[in-house]
C-alpha cells in the first residue's frame, strides 16, 4: 500500500500556490499543509477543496515553520524576494526534504532578473537550505494551465532541474 505524501504550500494563497493546492487536491492521494499569511484567503481556499476533493485532508496553518516541519515535500510559492525570509523559517525542518522552489529571480516590475546571469532562483535557495534537496519547477507554467493542463489538445509540460 503507498504512503500518503504530505505537502506543504508556503504561499498557498497566491495564484500559483492556489492553482497547485487544487490541481494537488483532485488527485486525492496527498495529504496538504497550506501557509499563508492571509488568513482569510486561506480559509477560503481549504474550503473550496474541502468542497471539490472529499478524499484529501487539508490543513491551514499560518506559520511556514509548523507547515513545513511534518512535510515529506515543501514547495516554497513565494515571490523570489520571499525565498530568503521563508528559508531562515524552515531551515531545521527543511532538512532531507525536498524543497520545490517555483520563483522567477524578476525585479518587482518583471523587467530583469535581481540575480547573476550564472545562478538560478533554485541555486540561491539551495545556498540558503543546504540540507535540502532543492528542485527547481513549474516556473515555466501559468496558474491557469494547473487548473486546466490541457493545452491545444495537449498536456502541458512541466520542466524540472535539480541536483538531486
Amino acid at each position: 500500500m503507498a504512503t500518503i505524501k504530505t505537502i506543504a504550500i508556503v504561499g498557498a494563497t497566491g495564484n500559483m500556490g492556489s492553482a497547485i493546492a487544487k490541481s494537488l487536491s483532485k488527485q486525492g492521494k496527498y495529504r496538504l499543509l497550506l501557509m499563508s499569511n492571509e488568513q482569510d484567503k486561506l480559509v477560503d481556499l481549504k474550503m473550496q477543496i474541502e468542497k471539490t476533493s472529499k478524499s484529501t485532508e487539508v490543513f491551514a496553518i499560518s506559520c511556514a515553520r509548523e507547515a513545513s516541519w511534518e512535510a515529506d515535500i515543501i514547495i516554497v510559492a513565494t515571490p523570489y524576494e520571499a525565498e530568503k525570509e521563508v528559508a531562515e523559517k524552515i531551515r531545521e525542518v527543511a532538512t532531507g526534504k525536498i524543497v520545490i522552489s517555483i520563483s522567477n529571480p524578476l525585479n518587482s516590475a518583471y523587467s530583469e532578473l535581481v540575480t547573476s546571469s550564472d545562478t538560478s532562483a533554485a541555486e540561491e535557495l539551495q545556498k540558503l537550505l543546504p540540507n535540502s534537496k532543492v528542485v527547481k519547477t513549474f516556473n515555466t507554467t501559468f496558474a491557469a494551465d494547473f487548473l486546466s493542463p490541457i493545452i491545444d489538445g495537449k498536456t502541458a509540460d512541466a520542466f524540472i532541474a535539480g541536483n538531486n
